[in-house]
């Protein structure tokens, strides 16, 4: 990992997905028990692992998707003010980044794999630490655990079973310039590319973390837990 004085050199990117069509609604505005919604709890999440980061930038597949979003857009501060009062003992942390909105090319029908390269032709020579909207457990703790653990050209977590998770890692300029390769030869898929350019593959501290959602049946599971968390039970 490289870094400067104000940390690792590293852009967060929160990536938002189309209408999951076995949820039945847009995953990026489930509400959670605290009254949050699901993609203002990444950006949180991805604030606190890289406080010194000036800008979030936000993957969206629609203009519709950003309408979605619009009032967090007009207001970040009101998400960040109070979420890391710890980091204002660091004279690196910002306290209200901006939000930037990164619009892909749906028409590709490429998946999450639009959203990375979208952001790779805005910042091509930039490391990117990613993360979807599909893993409320995650705290920052755990991107910060990918940040120590970080081996180039791609790093991202692997479950139990041998998994890997590609939407929760860090890309590197040369692992985004293989998945458009690869895309262009008609393979879109992110884990493809773990696989083929040997990135390392880290298991979370705590296999929880990662859990992730597809159907509301999943997600009411997810909703017992974090509300078991938020009582401490």
């Amino acid at each position: 990992m490289d870094f400067d004085t104000k940390g690792p050199l590293l852009k967060p990117l929160l990536l938002i997905g189309v209408q999951a069509s076995r949820m039945g609604t847009r995953k990026e505005l489930l509400p959670f028990p605290d009254g949050s919604l699901a993609f203002e709890h990444a950006l949180s999440s991805l604030h606190s692992a890289l406080p010194s980061a000036s800008t979030i930038y936000i993957s969206l597949h629609s203009s519709s998707q950003q309408a979605g979003i619009q009032f967090r857009l007009n207001d970040p501060a009101s998400l960040f003010t109070s979420n890391t009062p710890s980091s204002h003992e660091d004279h690196h942390y910002i306290s209200t980044p901006s939000l930037q909105v990164i619009l892909d090319n749906p028409a590709q029908g490429i998946g999450p794999a639009a959203g990375l390269l979208a952001a790779h032709s805005l910042h091509p020579e930039a490391k990117w630490l990613v993360l979807g909207c599909d893993y409320p457990l995650l705290p920052p703790s755990a991107l910060q655990q990918l940040i120590l653990e970080y081996k180039d050209p791609l790093t991202c977590f692997v479950n139990e079973e041998g998994f890997v998770e590609p939407l929760i890692g860090i890309w590197s300029p040369d692992a985004l310039g293989k998945l458009k390769e690869n895309v262009g030869d008609g393979n879109s898929g992110l884990s493809a590319v773990v696989k083929e350019m040997g990135g390392k593959m880290v298991k979370p501290l705590r296999e929880g973390w990662i859990q992730g959602f597809d159907t509301r049946e999943e997600w009411e599971e997810v909703l017992r837990v974090l509300k078991g968390v938020e009582t401490g039970l």
